[in-house]
């Protein structure tokens, strides 16, 4: 056998025997792997590049590192108001230590993680939901029952080396036999209630009325008050004038209050008086 080449054959043996019994794997930036020598883990690689094992002996596992996506089949379930409803649930999750979770579902794959995965939130929706009521899914308590079931089964998937990212209750439903009588039943319930709020929005009304009222009479009452008050005011002032000008000049004050008389009393009016009255001293003549 000629010696120079040797080196060339032994390449080529080495080659042929990778090939064949497999001595490279290759992870990707997505993956993570395990490596079981006759079942047990020799070990867990979470880093990408060019990994080596024995041929024949040792087998690779390898595992999606993403977030993957579960849409679960439709939970029926009876809520805590005697409700039955089927909610459709969407969940992402990922494989967060292969050791473990090699070790504790079979089968050790996606397929296995997502029977669990639907055992588990299933088991917690029933739980949950069965003590809330169909109006507190409808309503702005959603998001907080969601975080109870979310929570319960983060906890539950972390024993079985998976972590459950997010749950989201993407719908929920009443059984097709059931809807006609629950309908009936709520649109009952907001007939009641629109009658309540019609009722406390009239006696309200009646209320502000009723205030409106009484402020308004109080208004008046002291705006006469203060008009009396004024008009006092003005003929206490007249009379105190009236007492200066007296002091003053008494015959102009007499005059002035005979005009008075005559417009009080003689304005539209017939009466006959003697020439000499008191009244007509003023419309004589003066003498030059």
């Amino acid at each position: 056998m000629n010696t120079k080449f040797a080196p060339a054959i032994l390449i080529v043996a080495l080659v042929v025997i990778s090939i064949v019994g497999g001595v490279f794997f290759v992870i990707s930036e997505t993956q993570q792997a395990m490596v079981l020598r006759f079942g047990e883990l020799v070990a867990v690689y979470k880093d990408p590049g060019l990994k080596l094992k024995l041929p024949f002996i040792d087998n690779a596992i390898i595992y999606e590192k993403r977030i993957l996506d579960y849409d679960l089949p439709p939970v029926k379930m009876i809520t805590g108001d005697r409700k039955r409803i089927i909610a459709d649930v969407y969940c992402r999750y990922r494989i967060k230590d292969p050791e473990i979770f090699y070790q504790s579902i079979k089968p050790s794959d996606e397929r296995g993680a997502r029977m669990r995965l639907e055992a588990i939130i299933s088991s917690t929706l029933r739980r949950v939901l069965g003590k809330q009521t169909l109006s507190d899914l409808l309503s702005e308590n959603r998001e907080k029952i969601m975080l109870s079931i979310e929570k319960k089964a983060k906890l539950i998937a972390s024993t079985l080396g998976l972590e459950i990212v997010d749950i989201r209750l993407v719908r929920v439903e009443l059984p097709l036999e059931n809807r006609k009588a629950v309908f009936s039943r709520m649109i009952a319930a907001l007939i009641r209630i629109a009658k309540e709020n019609r009722a406390r929005g009239a006696e309200e009304a009646q209320n502000i009325r009723s205030n409106a009222e009484r402020e308004r009479t109080i208004m008046i009452a002291e705006a006469k008050k203060q008009a009396q008050i004024k008009i006092a005011e003005g003929k206490a002032k007249a009379i105190k004038i009236s007492g200066k000008a007296l002091q003053k000049s008494p015959k102009l004050y007499e005059a002035l209050e005979s005009y008075r008389i005559y417009k009080e009393n003689l304005a539209g009016s017939t009466m006959v008086l003697s020439a000499d009255n008191d009244l007509f001293k003023y419309f004589v003549q003066p003498k030059r």
